[in-house]
C-alpha cells in the first residue's frame, strides 16, 4: 500500500469530492473515494494528479503488464488504468499524491516537500436531488427498441445461446453542471463504494459505481458481482422489497448463473480447490435501490500474471452474460451504440495491492456531451416493462429523483390482489417528471390501497394521484370501465383544442379536456369519444387509445399529442405476435372511416373493438392482452 508517515495536509472529514473541487486546474486529476471500508482498497481514499507519465490507446496487455510492475514494486507508485469495454486503455503512473488516515489527509511521494492549498471542511458543493446532470437527455434506445432488445435476448435464451445476457443502452445530454459537481452531487446521492473521478485527456468520468471489479492482495484475488435489484419502498414497504429480493428465483437464477461465471473465470488462472463464494445472495442497500452482492476469491497460482488474471475475467461477467463470448457477440448486434468506458474498469494499483471498480452509474464527460450508460441482466422469464423501469430506476443519479410539474394519475387493473401492469404505470409516471421516491411511495400507496381493498374481491379500479410536491394519493374501487358496453362501444367525434400533456405524454389529473369530449359523446348517445382538431386529424381517445387497421398494419395516434397510454405499449410490444405491425402516424377522420377495423384500448378493459368495426385483430389482441393480464406481465411467448 503507499505509505500512510507523510505529514497530515488536511483533517480526515475533507471528502474526496473537496480535492476535486480545489484541484480542478490539475491535469489528469484522480480521486477514489470510497462509501466505507468495504470500497476502494478498505476504505482508503486517495487522490492523485500531474502523473508522470499518462498514455492513451494502450493494449490490454502492455496495460496489464503496467498494472503488476507497480503491484510487485516497493516504491510509492500509483498506477491508474481506465478499461474501455472493448479493450483499450488509458495508463497514467503517478509518483505522489494524497492518502486519507485517520488522522487526517497525508502526503505521499513526490509531494512531501511541496506546498499544497488549504483545505477545509465546508458544505458539500452538490446539486438538489431534483435536480439532473444533464439536460436535453436522450436515449439510443427507447421504450420499445429495449422492449425489442428484451425479445430478441429471450429467443436467443430459448434457441440455448445463452443463459442470462445483460442488456444496455446510453443517455446522452448537455452537462447541468462541471464534472467535478457532478462527482460530489453523485458522492453524496449514491454513497456507492466505488465511487472514482479521473479526467484524462480523451474523457473524465464521475463514477458512483456500487460494484468491486478486481481486487489483489498477496495471492488473493476477490471479484464482487452486482446482480439482482430492487427498488426502495417506503416505511414497511422498504423491507417487503428488501424480502422480494432475497427470494425472487428470478433474481436468483439470475445473480447465480453470474457468480458461477466468475467461479469459472477465477478457476482459469487460481489454484485448484481455492476458489470460494462467500457471501452468496448477500443484499446491499443503497439510497435508491436494493442489489444482490456475493463475493468470489481464489488464491492466484504462482506462474499466473496479471494479465492472465485480465484475460480470464475481463469484461466482468455482470455486465455481460453467460457465457460471457456468445453474450458478448450478441451484445454487440442488439445495443444500439458502442460502450466506450461503460461497463469497462477502473484499475487502481499500489505496491502490494490492485483494486478496480466495474464503470457503471458512472457520468462520462467528452467536450459538451455527458453519457449515462443503464441496463440490466435479461432471463428467460425477463418482463420487458419491469427491465425497463429498473433501467430507469438505476439512471436516478444522473437524472435526479424528481417531482412531476403538474399533477399525474394513473388508473390501473387489479387482479384478485395484484396490478400486472404496474411497472408499465411507473414507467410513464417516471417520464413524467417522477423520480425513485415518488416512484417508492406510489408502490407503497398502491400496495395499502390493493391491500385495504381485499384479494377476493378479484377485479378493481387502482386510481394513484401523484402531486407537483410528490404527495401520493390511491384508492381501489369496482372495476369499471367506459368500454365495457353490450354491443361495444360507439364511437363519436368530437372537435377539441389539442390538450397540452406533460413531460413524456404521461396522463395528467386534470382532465377536463378528455371529460368534455366524453360528455359530448355520451349526451349524443354514443359511448367513446374521439377528440379530432381542426385539420380533422385524429387526436385521441376521450378514455382509451384509438387504433385502427389499414391491412396488416395497426396505427394510432403519436404521442404527443394522444397520451401514451400503458395498453397501448403493450399492443405495441404484442403486435407481431398477432401477425400484425403496430406504429404511430397521423390519422384524418377519413382514413378512420375508411379502415378495415377500429377499436380501441385502456388498461382496464384491453382491447374493445368500436361498435361495427370489429375484426379479427381486435379478437387476437384481447385474447393475448389477457392472458398477459393473467401472468402478471408479457409472458415469455407473447411478446
Amino acid at each position: 500500500m503507499l505509505p500512510e508517515d507523510g505529514r497530515v495536509v488536511a483533517p480526515p472529514d475533507v471528502a474526496p469530492a473537496d480535492w476535486c473541487t480545489l484541484l480542478s486546474g490539475e491535469p489528469a486529476l484522480l480521486a477514489l473515494a470510497p462509501g466505507s471500508g468495504r470500497g476502494w482498497f478498505g476504505g482508503r481514499a486517495i487522490v492523485a494528479w500531474a502523473p508522470e507519465t499518462l498514455n492513451e490507446g494502450v493494449l490490454l496487455p502492455a496495460a496489464a503488464a503496467e498494472i503488476e510492475r507497480t503491484y510487485a514494486g516497493g516504491a510509492p507508485i500509483l498506477t491508474a488504468t481506465l478499461l474501455a469495454y472493448d479493450g483499450s486503455a488509458t495508463v497514467a503512473r503517478y509518483v505522489g499524491g494524497l492518502v486519507w488516515s485517520e488522522e487526517g489527509w497525508r502526503v505521499w511521494g513526490v509531494l512531501e516537500g511541496c506546498e499544497l492549498p488549504e483545505v477545509a471542511v465546508t458544505a458539500p458543493n452538490t446539486l438538489p436531488a431534483s435536480v439532473p446532470l444533464a439536460a436535453d437527455v436522450t436515449s439510443d434506445l427507447d421504450r420499445a427498441g429495449f422492449h425489442a432488445g428484451v425479445s430478441a435476448t429471450r429467443e436467443a435464451i430459448s434457441a440455448g445461446d445463452v443463459y442470462v445476457l445483460n442488456l444496455t443502452r446510453r443517455l446522452r445530454g448537455t452537462p447541468s453542471t462541471s464534472p467535478e459537481v457532478a462527482f460530489a452531487t453523485l458522492t453524496h446521492r449514491t454513497q456507492a463504494e466505488m465511487s472514482a473521478f479521473w479526467r484524462t485527456p480523451g474523457v473524465t468520468i464521475a463514477s458512483a459505481s456500487p460494484e468491486r471489479f478486481i481486487r489483489l492482495s498477496g495471492a488473493r484475488v476477490e471479484v464482487c458481482p452486482v446482480k439482482g435489484t430492487r427498488p426502495r419502498g417506503e416505511g414497511a414497504a422498504d423491507s417487503i422489497m428488501v424480502s422480494e429480493l432475497a427470494g425472487s428465483e428470478k433474481e436468483r437464477a439470475e445473480h447465480v448463473m453470474i457468480v458461477d461465471l466468475e467461479r469459472n473465470d477465477l478457476g482459469m488462472v487460481c489454484r485448484p480447490g481455492t476458489v470460494l463464494v462467500d457471501p452468496l445472495f448477500e443484499i446491499a442497500t443503497t439510497p435508491y435501490c436494493h442489489q444482490m452482492v456475493s463475493s468470489v476469491s481464489g488464491l492466484l497460482r504462482t506462474d499466473a500474471t496479471f494479465a492472465d488474471l485480465l484475460a480470464a475475467t475481463f469484461p466482468c461477467g455482470s455486465v455481460t452474460g453467460a457465457p460471457k463470448i456468445a453474450a458478448t457477440r450478441i451484445i454487440a448486434s442488439l445495443e444500439a451504440s458502442p460502450r466506450g468506458a461503460y461497463t469497462g474498469a477502473l484499475v487502481v494499483a499500489v505496491p502490494g495491492e490492485v483494486d478496480s471498480s466495474v464503470i457503471i452509474r458512472t457520468a462520462e464527460y467528452s467536450g459538451d456531451v455527458v453519457r449515462w450508460g443503464t441496463g440490466g441482466g435479461i432471463t428467460a422469464d425477463s418482463d420487458p416493462a419491469e427491465e425497463w423501469l429498473e433501467t430507469v430506476l438505476k439512471a436516478t443519479p444522473f437524472l435526479g429523483d424528481g417531482l412531476p410539474a403538474i399533477a399525474l394519475r394513473e388508473t390501473c387493473r387489479v387482479v384478485h390482489g395484484h396490478t400486472p401492469l404496474l411497472a408499465r404505470h411507473l414507467a410513464r409516471l417516471a417520464k413524467g417528471g417522477c423520480g425513485a421516491t415518488v416512484l417508492a411511495r406510489v408502490r407503497s400507496a398502491a400496495a395499502e390501497a390493493i391491500e385495504s381493498y381485499g384479494e377476493a374481491a378479484g377485479y378493481g379500479r387502482l386510481s394513484v394521484t401523484v402531486a407537483p410536491t410528490g404527495e401520493v394519493t390511491a384508492s381501489v374501487t369496482a372495476m369499471a370501465s367506459s368500454l365495457d358496453v353490450p354491443g361495444y362501444p360507439a364511437l363519436f367525434l368530437v372537435r377539441a383544442a389539442t390538450p397540452l400533456l406533460p413531460e413524456g405524454a404521461a396522463k395528467p389529473a386534470d382532465r377536463a379536456a378528455w371529460d368534455d369530449a366524453q360528455r359530448q359523446a355520451l349526451d349524443a348517445g354514443a359511448h367513446q369519444a374521439v377528440l379530432v382538431d381542426a385539420r380533422d386529424t385524429v387526436i385521441d381517445g376521450a378514455t382509451a387509445s384509438v387504433w385502427i387497421r389499414v391491412g396488416k398494419r395497426l396505427l394510432t395516434p403519436c404521442a404527443p399529442p394522444a397520451i401514451n397510454g400503458v395498453a397501448r405499449g403493450v399492443i405495441l410490444d404484442i403486435a407481431t405476435r398477432c401477425g400484425y405491425r403496430a406504429e404511430e402516424c397521423e390519422i384524418s377522420v377519413a382514413l378512420l372511416a375508411q379502415a378495415d377495423e377500429v377499436f380501441f384500448s385502456n388498461a382496464l378493459a384491453g382491447v374493445v373493438p368500436a361498435r361495427g368495426r370489429a375484426g379479427a385483430a381486435a379478437d387476437a389482441l384481447a385474447t393475448v392482452f389477457r392472458e398477459v393480464l393473467g401472468s402478471g406481465g408479457l409472458a415469455p411467448d407473447q411478446e
